[in-house]
């Protein structure tokens, strides 16, 4: 790919995570990468055909994490589920869904369908490990799987909202609880 669509795409997802879709412009993006806004256009000819991509990235790298859990036991995987999203914390950023989830009305249609489809891919693999763990006697939970895999992400989702805000260890504090099932 290339190195200045790549740097595009990854400064649009620190923006989304960070200030949010509706809030940051092409002017942005130029301006940090010392490049000028036809340039941003040549790859992305509208905000949201960067928006897609930048779910879409997303998407792969969750796809390429859970491919590399397979091979670990149902624990480990949720444990490195609960975990995933660590490296956000000292930026106080949210992740893709939590950023576009409440802005998600304002959102062009290709932008919806594509953050359903991330929100499906991991609710819908989350539910999956919940199940089967479930059935091994890893995890024990009374709700349907899929129910609990709704409070799990929400939770997370929520948690690094409200670390965003009050900038303390609430997420740690939910990663604990949620590591108990």
């Amino acid at each position: 790919m290339n190195d200045t669509r790549s740097e595009i795409i990854r400064l649009a997802g620190e923006l989304i995570r960070s200030i949010g879709y509706n809030s940051f412009s092409y002017a942005d993006i130029s301006k940090q990468l010392n490049i000028k806004n036809a340039a941003i256009h040549y790859y992305f000819p509208s905000k949201s055909d960067l928006g897609v991509e930048v779910i879409r990235q997303n998407l792969t790298a969750f796809k390429d994490r859970i491919e590399d859990w397979k091979k670990l036991d149902y624990r480990q995987q949720f444990v490195n589920y609960i975990h995933m999203h660590d490296s956000f914390i000292n930026n106080y950023w949210v992740c893709i869904v939590g950023s576009l989830a409440p802005s998600y009305d304002t959102l062009p249609e290709n932008m919806q369908k594509e953050l359903q489809h991330l929100i499906n891919t991991i609710i819908g693999w989350l539910s999956n490990l919940l199940d089967e763990g479930r059935k091994n006697s890893v995890f024990l939970f009374n709700e349907s799987s899929k129910t609990k895999a709704y409070m799990i992400h929400s939770a997370l989702l929520s948690s690094l909202q409200m670390n965003k805000v009050l900038k303390n260890d609430v997420y740690k504090s939910i990663q604990t609880g949620l590591l108990n099932i």
